[in-house]
């Protein structure tokens, strides 16, 4: 009788091994891929950010960093009338003018810390008072590059004035003259003109909120 040989089958398992450690790989160098990806992109936003940044300059002058925007605390202001002196120093040099804004910026800032400084010197509450000409001067510094800053710097200018002349019927009747000159320039301030067309016209407003402030010191 013939000898039937059986044959032993070959164990699959070594394949499966083998398709596992290949599938491995393949997931590892897809998503080391992406993550290199990933990495690029930030560093490509962060480039851009920085690139895009405005008012870098070590002369802008920041709101956050000039005033408490919350409280308006005295300790921000200087009780010496340092506030004023400020507002007059930055303003002796009007040609800085330029098409960030820069300027008419932290004119406008120096020029309500002078105000809000005026004003704490005689224990005159002006808080409600500030408060939209706050948000005035923030929709010129969230938006350097608008077109309508002269309408805004109107805005605020005309609302200064007013506080002033409060300031002045409640302790200086010599300054009435100075503050009228003062809203008159303010009022002559176009909105629907650009800023940097009518630069002696925003120049007089500074140069009269500055007559008033010495007149009032």
């Amino acid at each position: 009788m013939a000898e039937i040989k059986i044959e032993k089958k070959k164990p699959i398992w070594p394949w499966i091994i083998l398709v596992l450690v290949i599938l491995a790989i393949l997931y590892f160098l897809v998503f080391a891929n992406d993550d290199d990806n990933v990495d690029d992109m930030d560093d490509m936003d962060t480039e851009q950010v920085e690139e895009g940044t405005v008012w870098d300059d070590e002369d802008t002058t920041s709101w956050d960093n000039e005033t408490d925007t919350d409280s308006w605390e005295t300790d921000t202001l200087s009780a010496t009338g340092q506030g004023v002196a400020g507002y007059l120093t930055y303003i002796s040099n009007q040609n800085r003018m330029g098409v960030d804004h820069q300027y008419t910026n932290n004119a406008l800032i120096e020029l309500m810390n002078a105000v809000q400084a005026k004003a704490d010197e005689i224990n005159y509450d002006i808080t409600a008072d500030m408060e939209p000409i706050k948000q005035d001067a923030q929709k010129i510094q969230n938006d350097p590059t608008a077109t309508n800053h002269a309408n805004t710097i109107k805005s605020a200018g005309t609302k200064l004035a007013n506080v002033l002349q409060k300031i002045q019927k409640q302790q200086y009747p010599n300054a009435a003259q100075d503050v009228e000159e003062m809203k008159t320039a303010a009022n002559n301030i176009d909105g629907s003109v650009l800023t940097l067309q009518q630069k002696d016209q925003i120049n007089k407003f500074f140069n009269e909120a500055a007559d008033v402030l010495r007149k009032m010191s």
